[in-house]
């Protein structure tokens, strides 16, 4: 097990699927999650993509993890919705209240970092919107690409 979960995060594995999405009831991300499933990329507007089955049981909170691969090495800016949210890359809050700094983090090419995007107020129904950006060290802002985003070990 742990030669498939090394494998996952080495340079042999050159396309991500995405990061694990937990989504949870309003009000918290504690206890079990409603769903848990994979997300390609962190772009969602109130018209959130959510199986009939749980209709009636809309999120209120979210959490991302997983993995990010740098392709470029240099200074990353990382953007998510603002408010009663966090980000995390390598256990570092970029953004959020306890965020210190400009939101950057120096990345390696090739390299994996531990990814973790938290939101307590899940804006669904209300028009808003929420992503996960980067701005890469030539300037460009964009959504993470699935292609560079990586499940958890703990997935495996």
């Amino acid at each position: 097990m742990a030669e498939v979960r090394s494998s996952l995060c080495s340079g042999a594995n050159l396309t991500g699927i995405g990061l694990r999405g937990e989504y949870f009831s309003p009000g918290s991300r504690k206890g079990p999650p409603l769903l848990v499933r994979t997300d390609a990329q962190v772009d969602f507007d109130d018209q959130l993509d959510w199986p009939d089955e749980l209709a009636q049981q809309r999120p209120g909170a979210v959490r991302w993890s997983g993995w990010v691969k740098a392709p470029l090495a240099g200074r990353y800016g990382f953007h998510g919705p603002g408010g009663d949210s966090e980000i995390r890359v390598s256990e570092t809050p970029l953004t959020g209240g306890r965020a210190k700094g400009d939101g950057t983090v120096e990345m390696a090419a090739g390299r994996f970092y531990p990814l973790v995007m938290e939101v307590n107020s899940f804006p669904v129904g209300s028009g808003g919107r929420i992503r996960l950006e980067w701005t890469m060290p030539h300037g460009v802002r964009m959504v993470l690409p699935s292609a560079l985003l990586f499940l958890p070990m703990a997935t495996v």
